[in-house]
């Protein structure tokens, strides 16, 4: 549901739990909502998706005291140890990627996917019509295959990747033998009119050994916190490590679009020899209309390649993407599409 709902999330919850006896519902607002035909950005709209099959149990856990990491575990030890899929929503405030380790700490078999709630946090409308506000909200599903999950970033690099050489409390001084303020001097663009303000820059982080299904590193976008000119270092923060690769980006809409295509291609092709049920689709509010200047360019692409399946998702404060035998981690300005199938 999109952010001018917010206030009556009390009601459409009521309303849900009236319509639907019965079934465990997780209401998550954000700053729009989509399905397979459009995406509905500024107006109030909901989107949601209805099955049969499979097993489903909604959680609602965290008060304001719980640790992040603790509050994961709990999130974890709800899943259990045997494979399950874990829909996870938290509100902006508060979140830290610690809960995301928590999780793998305590369901290391589980395969964790959601996104940054816009606004408040969720509601979970239980099987017997309970309804709970928390933190952290979402859903474990057991009883269907596996979903094929993939995240497609919407940044164009501007800079090579190259190794982290140094870092001082989250402050990248050396980046490929070189300093890192250099390096983000070398590849932030200019103005593209006179005039115009210059792009956001970000930094791009990966993993050596983290590469995707068609041989590129797969990076995730971080803000770049501030510069220490004396230092000729870059502040990120504590993703940055040394041994990671690290580039400079900008979000760019013809990369967004032509890695969303390849995303969709790749997910499908993974998925031949299945009969898909439904997809799920968590894409950054930064994305959308204000990146591609025009709407629903995202769910055409889906379209393109997915036909009628049907689809819901909304727009993220964050998005959350799975990653196999590790944690979870954090996305920003991200897409993450996941194909749910019936079992084989």
């Amino acid at each position: 549901m999109t952010g001018p709902l917010v206030p009556h999330l009390h009601t459409l919850a009521t309303r849900v739990a009236a319509a639907w006896k019965g079934v465990p519902t997780v209401l998550v607002p954000g700053a729009g909502v989509l399905h397979e035909r459009a995406e509905l950005e500024g107006i109030p709209a909901a989107s949601g998706l209805l099955w049969n099959g499979g097993q489903v149990t909604p959680f609602a856990l965290g008060d304001t005291d719980d640790a992040p990491r603790a509050l994961g575990e709990s999130i974890g030890q709800a899943l259990g140890a045997r494979p399950s899929t874990a829909l996870v929503f938290h509100r902006t405030e508060g979140f830290d990627t610690s809960l995301l380790e928590g999780i793998a700490a305590a369901a290391p078999s589980a395969c964790v996917f959601g996104a940054g709630a816009v606004g408040a946090g969720g509601v979970v409308i239980t099987a017997d019509g309970e309804e709970r506000v928390a933190r952290a909200v979402g859903m474990s599903i057991k009883g269907l295959a596996s979903p094929i999950v993939a995240a497609s970033p919407a940044c164009r690099l501007v800079s090579e990747l190259a190794p982290i050489d140094e870092v001082n409390a989250g402050l990248v001084l050396r980046l490929g033998g070189r300093g890192a303020l250099d390096e983000l001097s070398r590849g932030a663009p200019g103005a593209p009119n006179p005039g115009a303000s210059s792009p956001l820059v970000f930094a791009a982080l990966a993993e050596p050994d983290d590469i995707t299904d068609d041989g590129r590193p797969r990076f995730v976008i971080r803000p770049v916190r501030g510069i220490d000119p004396s230092r000729r270092g870059v502040m990120i923060g504590p993703d940055a490590r040394p041994g990671m690769l690290m580039a400079f980006a900008v979000r760019d809409a013809q990369t967004a679009k032509a890695d969303l295509e390849t995303m969709a291609r790749v997910v499908s092709k993974n998925a031949l020899g299945a009969a898909p049920r439904f997809a799920i689709y968590l894409s950054c509010a930064g994305r959308g209309q204000a990146l591609h200047g025009v709407p629903d360019a995202e769910v055409r692409i889906l379209r393109q390649r997915f036909g009628d399946l049907p689809i819901a998702g909304m727009h993220a404060a964050f998005e959350i993407s799975p990653r196999e035998g590790r944690p979870s981690r954090l996305e920003l300005y991200t897409s993450v599409l996941a194909l749910f199938r019936s079992p084989s």
